[in-house]
């Protein structure tokens, strides 16, 4: 089951999404965040409203909750046979903490784990093992690679390659390998995320504790690191 479907969301095409385009720079803005996308076959969707979960909800409780927010999709990079979709989410993370204060202490330790880094403490390779996620997942992360520090205009955030729970990577040509992106704002406003699904023939049918990472390159992913790495440095959140 995806993570998003999107039915509740009301669709701004209108209101709220433009696209322009300059030789090969394609830039939109929807709603609140204005960024740089592979073409204009993107989505805006928002959702108005929380809907507050009980005291100490599952990991299934989180992984299905609603947070008001800003959510672009990304139908370039769709892949059915991947369980998460390729989105990037903007959050108020007052709207997060509306919804559950599980919310709240993934967003603290997020921003702990930045300050941190910035400051030299901790290791970057063992803080993103238990780095923050966003969209929850009811799965276990099963290992986080390629970390490092991005930052955009407004603030900055750990960019990681994860996968959870299977310990084979991939089957045939298709990977459960994700792009994750966790940022916070400067002002400690918003929470953003962007996950994409990764592609890489290299790594077909592997266990990721047989893999030997340091040979592996961000080009080897489709799309490339470095290409996904350049939309969220061109992120402005207004």
């Amino acid at each position: 089951m995806k993570r998003y479907s999107f039915i509740l969301c009301a669709i701004f095409f209108l209101t709220c999404f433009s696209v322009s385009a300059a030789q090969e720079l394609v830039r939109v803005k929807c709603n609140n965040i204005t960024m740089n996308v592979p073409s204009a076959n993107v989505r805006c969707f928002q959702i108005d409203g929380n809907i507050p979960l009980a005291a100490e909800p599952s990991q299934a409780d989180l992984a299905n909750a609603q947070i008001a927010g800003t959510y672009v999709y990304f139908s370039d990079y769709e892949n059915i046979k991947t369980e998460i979709e390729p989105q990037v989410n903007l959050y108020l993370i007052d709207d997060m903490t509306r919804t559950s204060f599980g919310f709240l202490d993934i967003a603290i330790k997020l921003q702990d784990d930045l300050t941190n880094l910035s400051a030299g403490y901790g290791n970057i390779a063992d803080i993103s093992k238990e780095s923050s996620f966003m969209p929850v997942q009811a799965k276990e992360r099963t290992f986080a690679a390629f970390p490092e520090i991005l930052t955009f205009q407004e603030g900055s955030g750990l960019r990681t390659v994860v996968s959870f729970t299977d310990s084979i990577l991939a089957s045939g040509n298709e990977s459960n390998l994700y792009y994750s992106f966790q940022g916070i704002s400067k002002d400690g406003r918003y929470y953003i995320s962007a996950v994409f699904p990764l592609m890489s023939l290299s790594l077909n049918n592997m266990n990721a504790a047989d893999i030997d990472w340091s040979k592996i390159d961000g080009s080897d992913f489709q799309p490339s690191l470095a290409q996904l790495d350049y939309y969220i440095r061109s992120i402005v959140i207004e």
